[in-house]
């Protein structure tokens, strides 16, 4: 693996940990106790589910998850090849 691979992949962790701790506050401003485990189910809570706030912020934690896993397939299936 390259180091600018690397480094992108540190970059979209540090984003996804900053996301998953906004989403984690928002989460805890409206349904207490809100904890990471909530976060695998946040529908269990009717005051996120209809909150388009969390529902903004989860769909970008999610986002930046798959785009992560993009990433890893991607530098994997490239050092295959090599």
């Amino acid at each position: 693996m390259h180091m600018m691979e690397n480094k992108l992949l540190e970059e979209l962790a540090t984003a996804i940990e900053g996301q998953k701790t906004k989403l984690l506050a928002i989460g805890a401003k409206k349904v207490s106790p809100f904890t990471e485990e909530e976060l695998y189910q946040p529908f269990d809570f009717p005051a996120l589910s209809n909150d388009p706030e969390f529902l903004y912020e989860e769909g970008v934690y999610h986002g930046l998850m798959a785009s992560l896993a993009l990433l890893r397939r991607s530098i994997s299936e490239s050092d295959a090849l090599s």
